[in-house]
């Protein structure tokens, strides 16, 4: 049988409920059927979603192998990248992976969210119906499908930020990061709506509670936050842009951080004069 439009068929639905009312719950069921079809037919489906998505990410693992580690994790070498690569590219499908049933939850949703809303207006008609404009209404129920392509957008840019922080804690890890300093876009996009307590954290330094440096008596203990211990860690929360960069020597600490273990080590003197 032809495919009909959704909107077109949502238009013949209204118009059939404005002018006999609410009468049968088996003719909107009926109508229901016709109208999930119509709609599911026209999104895409979830193949495509996940190749949509897939392409997104595998851009943002590319240009972050070639270039964007390296900022965040400054110094690491091109030998821990490639050390490392196997669990980098199983966190680019992990990444793929929930990024696509994310995405196909968001459609199931919005399918239901339209339907619900044509079965309220639907069944607040009165017998013998109304005259209630009916596109007025149709611009009301399609808004939750309408507005899917808008989510798909939003969940790719968010997954490739969440990527993005991925790859480089595993780099940052790998290459032995003892800290890190926080930033918040919101710093210099007033236009971002960041969350206070980012802000707030916008160019803190945190520590590793378990980080090599703190093992071999170099930093004091808690001289400063830990990162681990941060529930809502960079990029974590949704819809979060916030990175940070890792420092992998005590070299780059300040000072009032180190023990005289640790000074020693960052003046290159024997470690020995300072115990």
């Amino acid at each position: 049988m032809p495919h009909v439009p959704f909107r077109v068929l949502l238009l013949e639905a209204l118009r059939h409920f404005r002018e006999s009312g609410f009468t049968s719950e088996s003719d909107l069921q009926e109508w229901l059927l016709k109208l999930r079809y119509a709609l599911e037919q026209e999104l895409p489906t979830d193949e495509e979603s996940r190749k949509e998505i897939a392409a997104v990410l595998q851009r943002v693992y590319a240009r972050d192998l070639r270039s964007g580690v390296v900022q965040r994790v400054p110094g690491v070498s091109r030998y821990t990248i490639d050390r490392i690569a196997p669990s980098l590219r199983a966190e680019l499908d992990r990444r793929i992976f929930a990024s696509a049933d994310l995405i196909r939850l968001n459609k199931q949703a919005a399918v239901e969210k339209t339907l619900q809303r044509f079965s309220g207006w639907t069944t607040s008609q009165p017998p013998g119906g109304s005259k209630e404009p009916v596109r007025d209404v149709a611009a009301e129920i399609i808004k939750p499908s309408r507005q899917l392509k808008f989510e798909r957008r939003r969940v790719a840019i968010d997954q490739g930020h969440k990527l993005s922080a991925s790859l480089s804690h595993i780099v940052a890890v790998g290459s032995g990061a003892i800290g890190c300093i926080w930033h918040d876009r919101g710093e210099h996009d007033r236009g971002y709506d960041a969350r206070p307590e980012h802000l707030a954290r916008s160019g803190k330094l945190f520590l590793l509670s378990d980080s090599w440096a703190l093992d071999q008596g170099l930093i004091k203990r808690g001289s400063a936050p830990y990162y681990d211990d941060l529930e809502d860690q960079a990029a974590v929360l949704p819809y979060c842009s916030c990175y940070v960069t890792w420092l992998t020597t005590p070299r780059d600490l300040p000072a009032e951080l180190l023990t005289a273990k640790g000074r020693a080590f960052v003046e290159g003197r024997p470690l020995l004069e300072a115990v």
